[in-house]
């Protein structure tokens, strides 16, 4: 029974210790919006901005007995295409391109008639080669051009131009800019419609408020806005008619004009982008 007390008064001054802790811990301060009248301004903006990236991609492929034959054809294609591009469009394209190489086998026709490949080892009936290039230009206006060229030498595929927005760090300053702005504005409106004198700024954080409660920052975003305007400029004449002409491996020329390449190059809408930003901001109500 001495035990059970001592027990109890032990529990009773181990609880009594960890209540102060806690209150000790539990330290509240007054919101600084509770000592004096603010407002606070939500600033959103959106622009609508031309794009500024395009990209498309081609593929050549060769056959032959010896996969290095294969491989070589395949790639001397491409070397074609590559410098092709890069005399149409300069440094305003980026290029990249990778290399696969397969065999393929003889077939032989089943009962029911069907034809199969015979996947052993010494039945292989030749190599195909394949050189991917994709294309990334850095100006959109000599996009089509480019485009029009590689299609120009024939290869096997091709994709669409895809045209798009790069948000660059000028872009998001332009955009946070017209935030702020905005921010500014509706505070000001919101103050001579509430009869107040608007002071100086307290708080300014980009994303989205609200700034008085619970806080959360998303990044902007960009969507596509799908209207047909803006519509594509021709692009620029060049300076002469253009020609480009390349000996390949196997003695044929090819020559490609620039009346080869205003054939193919199809005219097309730019739709723009657009960009979104947005600040919570907090300003003083002036006495």
């Amino acid at each position: 029974m001495l035990i059970m007390k001592t027990f109890f008064l032990t529990g009773i001054a181990a609880l009594s210790i960890t209540g102060q802790s806690i209150a000790q811990d539990r330290v509240f301060e007054e919101p600084y919006w509770t000592q004096k009248p603010v407002i606070e301004a939500m600033g959103r903006a959106h622009l609508e901005v031309p794009p500024n990236r395009a990209s498309f991609s081609v593929e050549f492929r060769e056959t032959s007995t010896r996969s290095e034959e294969a491989m070589q054809l395949a790639v001397e294609r491409a070397r074609i295409a590559y410098e092709t591009v890069k005399k149409v469009a300069g440094d305003a394209s980026r290029i990249t391109s990778s290399v696969t190489v397969e065999p393929y086998y003889k077939q032989y026709r089943e009962r029911d008639g069907g034809r199969v490949e015979n996947t052993r080892a010494d039945k292989v009936d030749g190599y195909a080669a394949k050189v991917s290039l994709s294309v990334t230009m850095l100006d959109v206006d000599k996009s089509g051009a480019a485009r029009a060229a590689l299609l120009a030498l024939g290869p096997e595929q091709s994709s669409r131009l895809r045209v798009y927005l790069e948000r660059t760090a000028k872009i998001n300053r332009q955009a946070y800019e017209a935030a702020v702005e905005d921010a500014s504005l509706r505070a000001k409106a919101s103050a001579k419609a509430a009869g107040a004198t608007l002071g100086n700024l307290m708080v300014l954080q980009e994303g989205n408020g609200p700034c008085l409660g619970q806080w959360t920052s998303q990044p902007g975003r960009v969507t596509k806005q799908y209207m047909n305007r803006n519509r594509t400029m021709a692009a620029p004449p060049m300076e002469s008619d253009m020609v480009t002409s390349t000996q390949m491996r196997n003695g044929k020329t090819i020559t490609i004009t620039q009346a080869d390449i205003d054939a193919l190059n199809l005219p097309s809408d730019r739709v723009p982008q657009t960009v979104t930003a947005s600040v919570c901001a907090v300003y003083a109500i002036a006495p």
